[in-house]
């Protein structure tokens, strides 16, 4: 694998590549269709769709203003218990950690609402080590569009050029090539992109022997 000498920001997804909150999304999600629709939901059908926010999660389960509904009694209950079974995947804390030593900049993100994405930090102890974090909520665009991610680097002052964006999903793929950085698939994540990667990370700790 080719190292990167040049890189200053690393901007991460966060669910799917910094945590595993499958367990923890699907637990609220299903607890709010069990009270709308009397039924359970497979937890395999709520983790391939998770990734493009809550709203569009919820769509995939709940229409019109029953969709309404289920958003706010979800983000209800996913702020009030964000972290029961989430956790980071291992040899995340020490990937994040070598980074920092390197003088390197971290940032998340993620198309979680805000609010949430900061409590799951802060309770996981995850929160000091980002010089940035954005959550969904935030701008008029979330990924797919590069706008988050240039925001971030807009705000670190580091030219894309100079960044790498880190995720799971298509949409963390497609937003870092348009934003203009270089981009790297977690492959312990929820989905594979279509689009082609700069780089296949098949662990965390990779990214230390990528970035000298």
């Amino acid at each position: 694998m080719r190292k990167l000498c040049n890189i200053r920001l690393v901007i991460f997804d966060l669910d799917g590549t910094l945590i595993d909150s499958a367990e923890d999304i699907a637990l609220h999600v299903g607890r709010v269709y069990r009270e709308l629709k009397g039924r359970d939901v497979p937890t395999d059908e709520v983790k391939k769709n998770i990734g493009d926010g809550a709203r569009s999660l919820l769509a995939n389960f709940f229409q019109g203003q029953e969709l309404e509904v289920a958003l706010e009694r979800f983000l209800h209950y996913y702020i009030s218990e964000p972290v029961i079974h989430t956790k980071p995947y291992e040899g995340v804390m020490e990937t994040l950690e070598g980074l920092k030593e390197r003088g390197i900049l971290l940032a998340v993100a993620t198309n979680k609402p805000h609010a949430i994405t900061l409590e799951v930090l802060k309770r996981l102890r995850m929160f000091h080590y980002f010089d940035e974090v954005l959550g969904a909520d935030l701008l008029p665009e979330k990924k797919p569009s590069p706008l988050p991610l240039l925001e971030i680097a807009k705000r670190l002052g580091v030219s894309p050029e100079l960044s790498l964006m880190v995720g799971d999903s298509e949409n963390d793929i497609l937003a870092g090539r348009r934003a203009g950085m270089l981009t790297a698939h977690a492959r312990w994540g929820y989905k594979a992109p279509q689009s082609p990667p700069d780089y296949h990370l098949d662990h965390p700790k990779e990214l230390l022997h990528l970035i000298d």
